[in-house]
């Protein structure tokens, strides 16, 4: 919002008793910090001057800045001098942060040992990888965006990470983002840069703006393999770099999710992605292909985060180390230790015996919490077992929302399930109710499509498909599949040859619920004429299969954002690019339609009733067996404090915690 040109001999005068009230604060902090919320609600209201005034006075507990205000020189924050505001008559969008850390009392030593139960990550270069793994156990404490959410209380506000001041024009076109100066990336822990090898990489590396400008370009690279990201930055302009800590991004148009796409972009450390293991740099022509098998990316993460990536050896565990060089807030925990395992019914065991504090991010799982927890809460406590940490207060256990659905994806492109009704009748002979209930400990309830009920955007006409053997062998027949020789499985000439209807369904092999699922599935399927097989690869393999479409059909898993996008999953076009999201090759011109113009449309209730369509064209085809909204079972040693958890990505983030000292 602009500010009137006539108010500017009176800012003047505000930003004055801004300064005066903001030293009052640091003589009375005590007093004052009880009524800082009211105090920055009257601060805001006293112009662009005086509302910079109020990032500094949020932040009194960390100690005030020593520097003046001038149209030209800004400090929010160390590393955030602005010697040219190119644009004093915006606002800077950015507030300030609503949680700090560490708490007061916490134990700054201590180690986090959590589990990590899906074997060796298949890689950690965040730009090609899409696994849950990667993102919350790695990127989210090792890197950051320009800016965050204000996770734990009000997600819908932002505050500045590497960007000290973001003005966005009013059509939500054009951004200016200044930049931190100082922040330093890690050393690529990976290799030992004394060596003569990689004694190129052994210097100090300052981001800069040219390092953001790279990652958009690696970003918007047509030979890069980054389908799932890349879509929503389809409508991106330009971006280039105004000064080397000031960078300048527009839009082809005002787009819905622009602002979180543009605020939470990651920069990418050009001083490492741009060069080979020798230190040479990559040609122009080749270099998204050459990042697509980048000699880092399997052996380790460098960013500009709180922690850095100090150690991986495979098959053993992956180390995070508090960075103590980190320009803001350091967190408590001063160690993140991730042993690798891939049996992950060895995680109760790990956590009796010590080796682990916390469940992985996956939490326990249900047949886990059954046996340890649930199966004694309507018994008497003296009947309890004496010596299990889990009841006498050394392991604690909270459930928590997940925030995603869990599904079964069918390969729309494979003759099998090319048919409607066949997928229909796939949904049809899953009991979602009996598995939900009896293997998954009632850990979750049926999903009815690809949004969460609270959002509002499920359409509440769609009936749901409940268990009925009867009606999906009805649906088979229908659609053309029969018994002709009398074996017992359905068959079908399909593209001039005679099919049965036998095939694979992949679950993750390291979850024993989902061979549990596939087991009572692959039961019920016989009784009607079709015969699934079951295949269980370790996670990294699992995914390559899914964006190789080598595959009939698969267990999955969305974990969902603050805000809704369908298409990433949905839209044609992400069912015909390298590594997108949309694997079951789902289509609909429609849906597409919808999709786009979703984009572009604000107005909630136009966004609801077009998200709500987009459900019923979803759930006629049936490209997903929506199978559950599940909650994750989050277990800790008593050791871990301060546990809670955020309204976005709950389990991901665990900054305010901290571990007691042994």
């Amino acid at each position: 919002m602009k500010q009137p040109g006539s108010a500017r001999a009176l800012q003047t005068i505000l930003t004055a008793l801004a300064v005066a009230l903001l030293t009052l604060g640091v003589i009375q902090l005590n007093a004052i910090e009880k009524r800082v919320s009211t105090q920055e609600q009257q601060l805001r209201a006293l112009g662009e001057s005086s509302e910079r005034m109020v990032g500094e006075l949020g932040r009194m507990k960390g100690g005030v800045s020593s520097s003046g205000e001038s149209k030209t020189t800004v400090r929010r924050q160390s590393g955030c001098e602005i010697q040219t505001i190119r644009h004093p008559d915006l606002k800077d969008f950015l507030g300030p942060q609503d949680i700090h850390w560490p708490p007061d009392g916490a134990n700054t030593e201590g180690v986090l040992t959590k589990g990590w139960s899906t074997g060796d990550p298949k890689g950690f270069n965040a730009f090609l990888e899409n696994g849950a793994d990667i993102g919350e156990d790695i990127v989210n404490y090792t890197d950051l965006g320009l800016a965050s959410r204000n996770k734990w209380t009000n997600p819908d506000t932002w505050y500045g990470d590497l960007a000290c001041r973001v003005e966005i024009t009013d059509d939500y076109k054009e951004y200016t983002i200044y930049l931190r100066r100082g922040v330093m990336w890690h050393v690529p822990a990976a290799v030992d840069v004394k060596t003569a090898k990689y004694a190129w990489l052994d210097k100090p590396h300052e981001f800069t703006a040219d390092d953001l400008i790279f990652g958009l370009d690696i970003l918007m690279n047509p030979q890069v393999e980054n389908g799932s990201t890349k879509n929503y930055y389809q409508e991106l302009e330009s971006w280039k770099a105004l000064d080397p800590y000031t960078v300048q991004i527009r839009w082809k148009k005002k787009v819905y999710l622009g602002l979180g796409a543009t605020l939470g972009m990651a920069p990418l450390p050009k001083f490492l992605f741009g060069y080979d293991e020798q230190g040479k740099a990559f040609p122009k022509e080749t270099i998204g292909l050459r990042f697509n098998q980048h000699w880092y990316n399997g052996k380790g993460y460098v960013g500009t985060g709180p922690y850095r990536l100090s150690e991986y050896v495979p098959g053993v565990r992956i180390v995070l180390e508090r960075n103590d060089d980190f320009f803001g807030e350091k967190p408590a925990i001063k160690r993140i230790v991730y042993p690798i395992y891939t049996d992950p019914t060895t995680t109760v065991l790990k956590m009796k015996a010590g080796e682990l504090q916390m469940v992985p991010s996956r939490g326990l799982s249900p047949g886990q919490y059954r046996e340890e927890v649930l199966r004694y809460l309507d018994k008497p406590k003296d009947t309890w077992p004496k010596n299990s940490p889990f009841l006498d207060g050394t392991i604690k256990c909270n459930v928590v929302g997940s925030g995603g659905f869990r599904y079964l994806g069918w390969n729309m492109s494979h003759p099998l399930f090319r048919d409607a009704k066949v997928r229909t009748a796939m949904t049809l002979a899953l009991n979602r109710k009996q598995i939900i209930a009896n293997v998954f400990a009632g850990l979750g309830e049926i999903a009815m499509g690809p949004f969460l009920p609270a959002t509002g955007y499920l359409d509440p006409t769609v009936d749901p498909l409940d268990f009925d053997l009867g009606r999906a062998s009805r649906l088979l027949s229908e659609a053309g599949w029969v018994d002709s020789d009398k074996d017992g499985l359905l068959d079908k000439v399909i593209d001039g040859k005679k099919m049965p209807f036998e095939f694979t369904l992949l679950v993750y092999g390291n979850r024993p619920e989902y061979k549990g699922l596939a087991s009572i599935f692959k039961e019920d399927l016989l009784k009607i004429g079709i015969k699934l097989n079951i295949a269980a690869p370790e996670w990294s393999l699992m995914q390559k299969r899914m964006e190789e479409k080598n595959f009939e059909a698969y267990t999955g898993g969305w974990g969902l954002a603050w805000e809704t996008d369908p298409y990433q999953i949905w839209h044609s076009s992400q069912a015909d690019i390298p590594k997108g999201s949309n694997v079951v090759s789902f289509r609909s011109k429609e849906a597409d339609s919808l999709m786009e113009r979703l984009r572009e449309t604000f107005d909630p209730k136009e966004r609801q009733t077009m998200l709500r369509r987009i459900h019923r064209l979803i759930y006629d085809e049936q490209p997903y067996t929506f199978f559950m909204t599940d909650k994750t079972v989050v277990c800790t040693h008593k050791d871990v404090q301060n546990v809670s958890f955020a309204k976005v990505r709950p389990i991901a983030d665990l900054f305010p915690w901290w571990v007691a000292a042994n």
